[in-house]
């Protein structure tokens, strides 16, 4: 048998050390199992090399796995086909116990050092390193696999076995009839992916045919951690013959997707008529052999009737539709997912669910990629479709518009009480509810402090009040009962800490000034990126001080390409673009949080970016930046409500959650007090609190504002003005509400 190590050394020079000794060990492993399935062995070894930069591209990577494969089985190794697995009933503990998602994944990999470069440079000049290397490599006592490893392999696993209870599902469903009982989870505790307390303690929850639920809560409460482990099966009872489908905000595509086209990967999604198909060729096999019986022609019958009940022969032309109402293009369907951005694949995914019409849909974010238009389709058809209305959908989102438009009910999850609530109504009722119970709670609570006070006042007061022994008696009565009403006050801290972790602070955006004129026009301007159509044309329009612009069109269509315009960062092939000297811009997208090093405090952040003298006065200056921005400063009292304003402004970034990271990010395009705000789906990362709070801002910003955005409440919050860019023309129309009413028309 060869030596793995020997192996990989010779063909993997200079790889990632953690990399390098996890691919050993898998390949260790398989050339040690007779029954190892050599095709999934090089596909996962492959997605190493890929994800660590060791190779240029997919390709590359799998000729690389290949030829590791190719040397171990020639050399006398294991390597032959996996034997057929039984029809699997549940799910495997290594789906039970997930805990990471793809997005985990995807942080991880973040973190993880970037691997060395192959280049001749490296191999000249750091000789001795990789020499170092090697050696190491040589030992026989392999390493650990690295977090990042143990992530990246299960999230494989996961997501295999994730398909395989789908296709178990559909099996039974074919034996057993389809599930149309409730979901019950009666009592769960749901553990956080990153160790200390649970998220949830002793939840309950029970899911109802026919509804859709919205899940809420803060961003890092554990919402998508919820969903995920609703995908695994892990909360309630699930029966077998259930179908689940989860949809997260990223996509891991297998090698085989990646070759496939987007109404390809959605047809697939119908498992159902996938096997039936499957089925159907081995029947014909058989009937072409001579070999089919009298049961096996029965079979054949009950196949054909059961393709034709289900519409089988449509199956393209339906998915077409789908993607169609999804925003893509003819060229896009027609493109290998390979080939399509993060976004288009997970508008695939999107479509690949909906058109696989599972029992369970559970969606994370399914707004984020989508434009105005697909959003409004989606959220008809998930609210009006006959489909959902026979079955189960719950949904993360942070577009309140979306979650009113298609949410039967809420589940908020309290990251301070750690508990699961469940309530009838969509987003809007709940947020009503919600600020009555802290309107009613703050009341009670002020309420109860007025009597602590008095009753400390009476008992304080020594012999003021007289000094008989009824009187001294009277007051001690009067210590007992403020310590009672004091103890009651403490058993609802918590209480009071959970209806308060949904209130956000204001923040502020700072300006520059008004600016006379123009600060920005676009005069019969015309863009179009090398060897490409061009993107629009005549293009002639103002930007002011007073201006509030949404920029609308379907992704694709330009309009981040006419941010850039203006922004200066592009130059028009036609047409001229003129910026006002004097004016000072700024630009806050998705990933404005992105900026902030995870190592430093809000307050280092900002010292970093701003040194200015270094003085006690700067120092204060950008504390008090930092608190009008709801970045705040801490305090040793507690604030009206009985709670400490936390120290914001000290705590390592890492440990902020993402719309904390977010006001940091806007306090530092703030201090540069601009005239005008370009904003490029700001929301994407923010939870629905954060976006009320943000569109807040915006709105009392003195300046020029020109977004884009897919966030309904967001636009209608901030912006009176819209321009559409669409068939090669920006056009302005009447208002975002008159575009919108156009789009509900086009919807089929």
């Amino acid at each position: 048998m060869s030596n793995v190590r020997e192996v990989c050394t010779e063909l993997l020079p200079d790889l990632d050390e953690d990399i390098f000794d996890y691919i050993v060990g898998a390949l260790e492993e398989f050339q040690g199992d007779p029954d190892a399935d050599a095709e999934e062995t090089a596909t996962m070894v492959s997605s190493f090399l890929e994800s660590a930069g060791y190779v240029e591209d997919e390709e590359e990577a799998m000729v690389k796995a290949k030829q590791l494969i190719d040397q171990l089985s020639n050399s006398g190794g294991g390597g032959a086909a996996a034997a057929a697995s039984k029809e699997p009933q549940k799910l495997s503990e290594n789906v039970k116990k997930m805990t990471l998602s793809l997005g985990d994944v995807a942080a991880l990999v973040e973190d993880e050092p970037k691997a060395k470069s192959t280049t001749n440079t490296l191999i000249t000049e750091e000789t001795n390193t990789t020499a170092s290397k090697n050696k190491k490599r040589d030992n026989p006592k392999s390493k650990k696999p690295s977090e990042y490893q143990q992530a990246q392999q299960q999230a494989l696993e996961v997501e295999t076995e994730l398909h395989a209870a789908r296709i178990a599902a559909v099996q039974a469903r074919t034996k057993m009839g389809a599930y149309k009982g409730a979901l019950d989870a009666p009592s769960f505790t749901l553990p956080n992916p990153g160790g200390g307390q649970p998220l949830l303690e002793d939840a309950a929850c029970r899911l109802v045919w026919g509804r859709r639920y919205g899940l809420i809560g803060r961003n890092g409460m554990g919402k998508s951690t919820l969903l995920r482990a609703l995908a695994a099966r892990r909360v309630g009872e699930v029966p077998v013959n259930v179908t689940v489908h989860y949809v997260s905000q990223e996509v891991n595509l297998t090698v085989d997707q990646k070759n496939k086209t987007p109404v390809q990967c959605v047809v697939d999604a119908d498992l159902e008529r996938s096997l039936l198909l499957k089925e159907l060729e081995e029947i014909n096999v058989k009937a072409d052999a001579g070999e089919l019986d009298a049961k096996g022609s029965q079979r054949h019958g009950d196949v054909l009737v059961r393709l034709e009940e289900i519409d089988a022969n449509s199956a393209d032309r339906r998915a077409k539709t789908l993607l169609d109402n999804l925003g893509f293009s003819q060229e896009l369907q027609a493109r290998p997912l390979s080939q399509l951005s993060g976004g288009w694949r997970v508008r695939t995914m999107l479509a690949a669910a909906i058109f696989a019409k599972p029992d369970l849909l559970l969606l994370d974010e399914p707004t984020n990629h989508l434009s105005i238009l697909a959003v409004m389709w989606l959220a008809r058809e998930l609210a009006t479709s006959e489909t959902w209305k026979q079955r189960i959908v719950v949904i993360v989102s942070h577009d309140r518009h979306f979650l009113d438009e298609v949410c039967s009910d809420c589940l908020h999850i309290s990251g301070a009480a750690r508990r699961l609530t469940q309530s009838r109504g969509n987003y809007t009722l709940w947020a009503k509810r919600r600020a009555d119970e802290q309107a009613l709670f703050q009341k009670e609570q002020a309420k109860r402090q007025a009597e602590i006070d008095t009753l400390r006042e009476y008992a304080g007061h020594g012999f003021k009040y007289g000094g008989s022994s009824s009187q001294i008696n009277k007051m001690g009565m009067k210590a007992k009962q403020a310590d009672k009403l004091e103890l009651a006050q403490a058993e609802h801290a918590q209480e009071l800490a959970a209806l308060q972790e949904d209130i956000e602070l204001p923040m502020k955006i700072s300006a520059g000034g008004e600016v006379d004129g123009y600060v920005v026009q676009l005069l019969d301007v015309a863009f179009g990126y090398p060897n490409a159509p061009q993107l629009f044309d005549s293009c002639e329009f103002g930007i002011t001080s007073k201006s509030r612009i949404v920029l609308l069109g379907e992704n694709g269509n330009g309009k981040t390409t006419l941010v850039k315009l203006i922004m200066g960062e592009l130059q028009p092939t036609k047409g001229e673009v003129k910026r006002n000297a004097h004016a000072r811009f700024a630009l806050v997208n998705q990933h404005h949080a992105d900026q902030i090093d995870l190592t430093l405090t809000p307050l280092q952040f900002l010292q970093e970016k701003f040194p200015g003298d270094g003085s006690y006065e700067h120092l204060q200056k950008l504390r008090g930046h930092l608190s009008s921005c709801g970045v705040t400063s801490g305090s040793s009292i507690a604030a009206a409500g009985g709670t400490k304003t936390k120290d914001l402004q000290n705590t390592p970034a890492s440990a902020l959650s993402g719309g904390q990271r977010s006001r940091v990010a806007l306090a530092a395009v703030s201090y540069a007090r601009p005239h005008v705000i370009i904003m490029d789906e700001p929301t994407n990362n923010l939870d629905l609190e954060s976006v009320a709070a943000l569109a807040d801002c915006v709105k009392q910003f003195e300046g020029a504002v020109i977004c884009v955005s897919h966030d309904q409440f967001f636009v209608q919050s901030v912006a009176n003005e819209a321009w559409v860019v669409n068939d090669g023309k920006v056009k302005q129309v009447e208002s975002f509400e008159a575009y919108r009413n156009a789009q509900f028309k086009k919807l089929r």
